[in-house]
């Protein structure tokens, strides 16, 4: 049985970053927050300040999203324009 090292190491390497997607981060953050139980108004207030912010950066990520895949889109249009021009 033989065992490509040099296979392995490489899978390994590029897979290293691999993990959830940024919906998912947003998606567990926010149900933590939401699990908290304030003991006070000062933490009731940061609770709801955390909630705003998870809501911003889930419309920002959306927005970004959106973006990425315009631009993808426009470089693969150049791409086949470049090709049959």
């Amino acid at each position: 049985m033989n065992i490509d090292f040099k296979k392995m190491t490489r899978n390994f390497i590029l897979n290293e970053g691999v993990g959830p997607d940024l919906k998912s981060w947003v998606q567990a953050l926010k149900e933590n927050i939401n699990s908290f139980k304030p003991r006070s108004v000062s933490e009731k207030r940061r609770l709801e300040v955390m909630k705003h912010q998870i809501d911003e950066i889930r419309r920002s990520s959306r927005r970004l999203q959106e973006q990425v895949n315009k631009l993808e889109e426009e470089v693969q249009f150049l791409q086949e324009e470049k090709r049959d021009g």
